[in-house]
């Protein structure tokens, strides 16, 4: 405790330096940490390897490539998304000038899961960087190589009062949620978002929560059904379904369901022709534990399509389920793994209501030709975000806000969302000392009328 505290004491210290206020030294430590990740590429997928069995081609997609992506979206932009904005004026006002002023909010903790372990790590750490902040970094104890290999960069190429990892578990972020930071980032479960948010709540610190849900992909009668089954087996297997994004649950029209299971036979057989082999094309479950929860969930489930299930190998194949009914275990929490439950829906009424009467999720995906039902799903279901057409994509475009809604999550990042999450939006009017217009003085008498006629 005493070594967290001193640490977390440092970085206050650092923080009032003013450093990390200056424009120049940001897109120098985001050009560093560029560098760090770009000589470290081999050992950050080794590092996933030996933690998930992520095969190489997979960690780099969606762990390295993305991250340098943003870090370099953000050396680009940082300097224009920081500049004082210009704010109109009101009648109240009259003569002023007003400017929004984006303000670091000073030592951050950002704690990260362990299923894209380096990703979920470094992204939200762009963004305070970028904004100006300090950071106290905590890894998933889930992925303990990938946790041990990012403070070794880091500790090589920051100083600490600067950016600081600390690795342990449950107990070493019992004792971080205990100091007053100024921002806390969370990515992990909605159980243990509930645990943040109550202990943040002690020092008012403003919290963002990136959790999880049941993502839905829906398929539409018109949609074309090979492309549509493709990106959504793909969005499921990638990481053996261990993404928050991934399409959790699939909703399709009664009278192509069929279609969609013979389908996925036919295109399953395509993406892995040679095998399911953990490390080489596929990912491990990332524990006993986590594999014995998902394997429950199946109990009693229609299984039309699986392959092998080995839990020495931590290994599930692509499960497809149907004839499932909402109030099924499967269907009350998060899958997080490669089992896809399917349900049907009649017609658009039908699948708006059932949608309308589930939590908020993550995302969520339609698959349709049709702009009237993909304008009614957008404005009359609530989710953080998705897609049509696709899964998952949209977290490739910095310029899109990435964020949960309800029990999804609270607020957003990724591009300019990631700067204002970590940054506090400071307002200031500014007047001349002449005029004085004498309305506003006392006493008010009949002026009131005057400002009355103004608004009318």
């Amino acid at each position: 405790m005493t070594t967290i505290q001193s640490v977390f004491e440092n970085q206050q210290n650092y923080f009032r330096s003013g450093q990390t206020l200056d424009l120049n030294f940001r897109v120098q430590q985001l050009k560093k940490l560029r560098s760090v990740v770009s000589s470290y590429n081999v050992q950050i997928c080794e590092a996933m390897f030996q933690d998930m069995a992520k095969p190489e081609p997979e960690s780099q997609l969606t762990e390295i490539i993305t991250v340098l992506h943003e870090i370099d979206h953000h050396i680009k932009n940082l300097k224009k998304w920081a500049k004082p904005k210009k704010a109109r004026g009101s009648l109240l006002t009259i003569p002023s000038s007003s400017r929004i002023y984006q303000q670091p909010y000073g030592v951050t903790l950002i704690i990260s899961a362990w299923n894209y372990p380096f990703y979920l790590m470094i992204m939200p750490l762009i963004g305070a960087i970028s904004a100006g902040n300090t950071a106290i970094l905590k890894p998933s104890e889930m992925a303990p190589h990938t946790s041990t290999l990012i403070k070794k960069m880091l500790d090589e190429s920051f100083d600490s009062g600067f950016i600081s990892t600390i690795e342990g578990g449950v107990e070493i972020t019992s004792h971080l949620l205990e100091l007053p930071f100024n921002k806390i980032f969370f990515t992990g479960s909605t159980y243990v978002g509930r645990i943040v948010m109550s202990q943040a709540a002690k020092h008012l610190t403003p919290v963002t929560l990136e959790l999880g849900g049941k993502s839905p992909a829906i398929i539409h009668r018109d949609s074309n059904m090979e492309v549509a089954t493709k990106r959504i087996w793909w969005g499921k297997c990638v990481n053996a379904g261990q993404t928050c994004v991934a399409p959790d649950y699939v909703l399709v029209h009664e009278s192509i369901k069929d279609e969609f299971i013979a389908k996925s036979r036919s295109i399953l057989n395509e993406f892995y022709p040679n095998g399911y082999k953990v490390g080489e094309n596929y990912t491990k479950i990332i524990n006993q534990k986590h594999f014995d929860r998902i394997i429950e969930l199946t109990k009693g489930c229609n299984i039309v399509l699986s392959g092998t299930v080995d839990r020495d190998l931590l290994l599930i194949e692509p499960m497809l389920i149907t004839d499932v009914k909402w109030d099924h275990p499967i269907m009350n929490e998060e899958i997080f793994g490669p089992i896809l439950p399917v349900l049907t829906y009649r017609d658009e009424t039908d699948l708006l209501n059932q949608l309308s009467y589930q939590p908020n999720p993550l995302a969520l995906y339609l698959f349709t030709k049709s702009e009237s039902l993909e304008q009614n799903v957008i404005q009359n279901i609530s989710f953080g975000g998705g897609c049509i057409n696709d899964t998952m994509s949209h977290l490739g475009n910095s310029n899109l806000p990435f964020g949960g809604i309800g029990k999804s999550g609270i607020g957003n990042y990724h591009g300019e969302s990631s700067f204002n999450v970590f940054s506090h939006s400071k307002s200031m009017l500014k007047r001349s000392f002449w005029p004085d217009p004498s309305l506003r003085y006392p006493p008010l008498g009949n002026k009131i009328e005057w400002i009355k006629k103004l608004f009318k």
